[in-house]
């Protein structure tokens, strides 16, 4: 077995666990007509189909990755541990904004660069989801203000 077809293997695994949590979910009243099982499952679906690619079409071994980039996976993994964590106190604008900016970082933009992309990205994402397609998003400690 190679490394693509194992890297196939987790993500049809990925998928059926997408499907098995998402199928459950249920809305108490109908709030918009796909429901809230909509996302996992389109998702699932998209990731399994990938999956199923890897494992069909799959070669040989990977290549490893070059110096310092495991560092930044394993960076990007914890930053978005503590937006999912941070996502309810601190609020949508906050968390997006910290979160944007310490990927920016990640990925080598200078301090400004990634607190104006962190800005810019979490007030842009929000006016368009709470204002213009209506999407209840947590305020946090801005509360009013928003």
């Amino acid at each position: 077995m190679t490394n693509d077809r194992t890297l196939g293997g987790l993500a049809v695994l990925m998928a059926l666990t997408l499907v098995a949590f998402g199928w459950g979910l249920a809305a108490p009243f109908a709030y918009e007509p796909v429901g809230p099982r909509a996302f996992p499952i389109i998702t699932a679906i998209l990731i399994g189909a990938c999956g199923l690619i890897l494992l069909v079409k799959g070669r040989g071994a990977v290549e490893p990755n070059a110096a310092g980039v495991n560092r930044g996976i394993l960076a990007i993994s914890a930053t978005l541990l503590a937006y999912a964590f941070l996502f309810q106190p601190l609020g949508f604008v906050l968390s997006t904004a910290l979160m944007s900016a310490v990927v920016a970082r990640i990925f080598g933009a200078s301090w400004g660069q990634s607190a104006v992309t962190g800005v810019v990205l979490s007030v842009g994402s929000f006016l368009l989801f709470d204002h213009g397609l209506d999407v209840v998003l947590p305020t946090g400690v801005m509360g009013d203000l928003l």
